[in-house]
C-alpha cells in the first residue's frame, strides 16, 4: 500500500513539473522555476496527507499554481520571454478565439492536461498518514513553502511586470501627443505606395556571420536596388504585429491601460483607436489616395481592422474575405492564407487600383514567417537538406517576397515599394542564436521607386521613423518629422536625439510642466515627451528613470536652445554648467537638496544660471507653470 502511494505521489509530481520543465527548454532563465515546481508539488501531496481542511488548501493550491504554470509556459513558448504587456494585450475575446484555433492542438491539450491534473489528487488516497503530521515533515514542508514561494516564477514574472509598468497616457485611448490636424498639401505628380509588413522578417536572417548563411540572399541582393536602412532598431511598444503597425504608421508606441484593471480600453475594445492622431492612412485619404488593406490573418486579431478603418483605410481584406474565395478551400494556414496566395490577389487588386484616376495605397501584411515553426507556402517546393522549417518558411518568404516586389517595379513604374519586418521574431526554431545576438539584431526595412538611386542609409531609425520616411519617398514635405519620428533621408531619428544613457533619465510619470519666457513657452513635458521651440522629441525610454540624474537644457543669451546635457554627478554637471542659462528636470539628490528651498524632493525642475541669484528650483509636483523671464533677467541675459 505504501509503495503505491509513493508511487502515485512521485507521479503526480512528474505531470505537475512537466510543463515547468517543457517551459523552461524555451528559456533557461527561468531554470530556477523548476525548484519552485518541486516545492508545490511537495507541498500539496504533504496536505493531501495530512487530511481534512489541508486536502481544500491542497486542491485550491493545485489548480490555482499549475493554471499560472501554464500561462507563463504560454508566454514563453509564444514569445520566448515571461508576462509583458504584449501578452496581456491579446487576450481580448476575439483575439484570444483566434489564437486559440491557430494553436488548438496545443491549447486542447493544455487545457486536457489542467483538468487532469486538478483532479489528480483524489488519486493519491483516502487514508490520512500519521507521518505528515510529525514535527521532521512538519519542519521540511515549511522550507518547502518557502522555496516555492521564493521561486514561483509566474509569480515573480507578474510582479516584475506589474513594478516596471508603463504608466505613461494611453495612446490608444488619450495620444501623449497633441492632436494634429492635416492640412493637404499640393503634390506634383503623387507616388502611389505599395507597403509590406513582413512578418517578423527581420535583418539579422541575412547575417552570414550569425546565421552562417544568408537566409534571404534574394532580398539582400534587391535591396541594393534601393534604399536600404540597415540600423533600425525596435524598442518599447513596438514588438508585436498591432503595436508596429501603430508605431510605423503613427510614429506613436501603443500603450493601453493594465488590461485586467481595464479591459474594455484594449484596443480591439476601443470604438476608436489612438484618437486625435494623423497616421500613414489618414494624411494619404487626406491627399485624396485610394487606400486599401489586404492580410492573411483576420483582420479582428489584436484590432487591427478596427485601427486601420479608423485611421484612413476604406477598403480592409483578411482571411474571412479571402478563405471563401480560394479554388482549393484546404490550401490555407492555421492562421489563414499563404504568402503566395496573398501577393497573388494583390497583384490582382493593383490591376485594378492602377488606373491613373488617382494614387492609391496598398499595405499587405504576411504571414509565412510565423513563429514558431513558419507556415510556408506550398509553391515552395526546394529544400535544403537539414534546414528547419522555420529556415525553410523564411527562405520560402525570400523568394515569393523578392518575386512580388519585381513584379510590382515592372508592371508600375510610379510606384513606391516599401517592405519592413513588422517586428523582431519571437520565439521560433532559431531563437537561440537571436538570443546570443540581441544586440546586433535588426529590423528589415527597404524602400525601391521611380527616381531612387540606391544608397545605403546607416543612420539609427526605429518603428517611428518609417512613416515620416515614406511620405518623403512619395513627395510629402510637410510631415519630414512627426510625433517621435523623422524621416530617415534628411535627419537623425529623434528617438536618438537625446543619446541613449540621457533618454533615460526623466521619469515616465512626469507631471505636465510649462516653462516660460514672457508668456512664450520654451519648455514644455507632458508624458513621454518634451517640446523645445515648438519642436517635439522623446526624452524617455521604456520606463526606465536613472538614479541621481540631471537633465538640462541649455539656451544662449538671446533665448535660443543651444543643447543638452545629463548627468549623474552634481560635481560633473555643475563644471559644464558654468555659463548658459539653463532649464531643466533633476531626480539627483545632492542637486535637489542644494538647489530647492524649504523641501528637498526626489523630483524638481529647475531653470536659471548656476552661481547667479535668479536660479530658480521647486519641487515638480508644487506648480505645473514656471515663468522664468526673471529668471533670465537675474542673469544678465535677453528675453526673448
Amino acid at each position: 500500500m505504501r509503495r503505491s502511494a509513493a508511487f502515485a505521489h512521485a507521479t503526480y509530481g512528474v505531470l505537475y513539473v512537466a510543463p515547468i520543465a517543457a517551459a523552461v527548454s524555451f528559456n533557461l532563465a527561468y531554470a530556477y522555476w523548476l525548484v519552485s515546481g518541486v516545492a508545490v508539488a511537495a507541498v500539496v501531496s504533504w496536505l493531501w496527507q495530512l487530511g481534512g481542511w489541508h486536502r481544500v488548501t491542497a486542491l485550491v493550491a493545485n489548480c490555482t499554481t499549475s493554471f499560472a504554470n501554464l500561462l507563463l509556459a504560454a508566454s514563453l513558448y509564444v514569445q520566448g520571454v515571461g508576462f509583458n504587456a504584449q501578452f496581456f494585450y491579446h487576450l481580448d475575446g476575439e483575439t484570444f478565439a483566434i489564437a486559440r484555433q491557430a494553436y488548438s492542438v496545443v491549447f486542447f491539450g493544455a487545457w486536457a492536461y489542467w483538468l487532469g491534473l486538478c483532479v489528480v489528487p483524489f488519486v493519491l488516497g483516502w487514508r490520512k498518514a500519521n507521518w505528515a503530521e510529525r514535527q521532521l515533515p512538519r519542519g521540511c514542508m515549511v522550507l518547502a513553502g518557502i522555496a516555492a514561494i521564493a521561486a514561483y516564477a509566474p509569480l515573480l514574472s507578474f510582479a516584475s511586470f506589474v513594478l516596471s509598468a508603463d504608466h505613461q497616457p494611453a495612446t490608444v485611448r488619450e495620444p501623449g501627443t497633441h492632436a494634429v490636424a492635416i492640412e493637404p498639401e499640393a503634390l506634383q505628380d503623387p507616388k502611389s505606395l505599395v507597403l509590406i509588413f513582413a512578418e517578423s522578417l527581420e535583418a539579422t536572417y541575412s547575417r552570414r556571420d550569425i546565421f552562417g548563411d544568408d537566409f534571404t540572399p534574394r532580398l539582400t541582393a534587391l535591396a541594393k536596388h534601393g534604399v536600404d536602412f540597415d540600423d533600425m532598431r525596435q524598442v518599447g511598444h513596438t514588438g508585436s504585429t498591432i503595436t508596429a503597425m501603430v508605431g510605423a504608421m503613427c510614429a506613436l508606441p501603443l500603450r493601453s491601460p493594465m488590461p485586467w484593471q481595464h479591459l474594455n480600453s484594449v484596443l480591439p475594445n476601443v470604438a476608436v483607436p489612438v484618437p486625435d492622431q494623423a497616421c500613414l492612412g489618414d494624411v494619404l485619404a487626406a491627399h485624396g489616395y485610394r487606400t486599401v488593406f489586404m492580410g492573411g490573418a483576420p483582420l479582428g486579431f489584436a484590432g487591427k481592422g478596427k485601427f486601420l478603418a479608423a485611421h484612413g483605410f476604406t477598403e480592409l481584406y483578411g482571411a474571412s474575405n479571402f478563405l471563401p474565395r480560394l479554388e482549393d478551400p484546404d490550401y490555407r494556414s492555421a492562421w489563414g492564407i499563404h504568402d503566395d496566395t496573398l501577393f497573388e490577389l494583390a497583384l490582382r487588386k493593383l490591376d485594378a487600383l492602377a488606373d491613373g484616376v488617382s494614387p492609391f495605397a496598398l499595405t499587405l501584411l504576411t504571414l509565412d514567417t510565423h513563429h514558431p515553426s513558419g507556415l510556408p507556402s506550398g509553391s515552395c517546393t526546394s529544400r535544403r537538406r537539414g534546414a528547419s522549417d522555420m529556415e525553410f518558411s523564411i527562405r520560402c518568404s525570400d523568394r515569393l517576397l523578392s518575386g512580388f516586389i519585381d513584379d510590382v517595379r515592372s508592371r508600375y513604374a510610379d510606384v513606391v515599394v516599401a517592405l519592413f519586418s513588422d517586428h523582431l521574431a519571437h520565439r521560433n526554431e532559431l531563437f537561440g542564436t537571436l538570443r546570443r545576438h540581441g544586440n546586433s539584431r535588426r529590423l528589415r526595412f527597404s524602400v525601391w521607386g521611380p527616381d531612387v538611386e540606391p544608397t545605403r542609409i546607416g543612420r539609427k531609425g526605429t518603428h517611428f521613423d518609417v512613416m515620416p520616411t515614406i511620405l518623403d519617398f512619395l513627395g510629402f514635405e510637410g510631415w519630414l518629422s512627426h510625433n517621435f519620428g523623422a524621416s530617415l533621408l534628411r535627419t537623425d531619428s529623434p528617438w536618438f536625439a537625446l543619446g541613449e544613457k540621457a533618454a533615460t533619465t526623466i521619469t515616465q510619470d512626469l507631471p505636465d510642466i510649462r516653462l516660460e519666457m514672457s508668456s512664450q513657452v520654451v519648455f514644455k513635458a507632458d508624458g513621454p515627451s518634451i517640446e523645445i521651440g515648438g519642436q517635439r522629441i522623446l526624452a524617455t525610454n521604456e520606463g526606465l528613470a536613472l538614479t541621481n540624474a540631471i537633465f538640462a537644457m541649455k539656451f544662449d543669451a538671446r533665448g535660443n536652445f543651444v543643447g543638452f546635457r545629463d548627468s549623474e554627478s552634481l560635481e560633473d554637471f555643475l563644471r559644464e554648467a558654468s555659463d548658459g542659462f539653463w532649464v531643466g528636470v533633476s531626480t539627483n539628490d545632492g542637486f535637489n537638496r542644494r538647489f530647492v528651498a524649504d523641501e528637498p524632493s526626489k523630483l524638481a525642475f529647475f531653470g536659471g544660471c548656476f552661481g547667479a541669484a535668479g536660479l530658480i528650483a521647486e519641487p515638480l509636483w508644487w506648480r505645473d507653470k514656471l515663468d522664468v523671464s526673471s529668471a533670465m533677467v537675474g542673469c544678465g541675459f535677453e528675453q526673448p
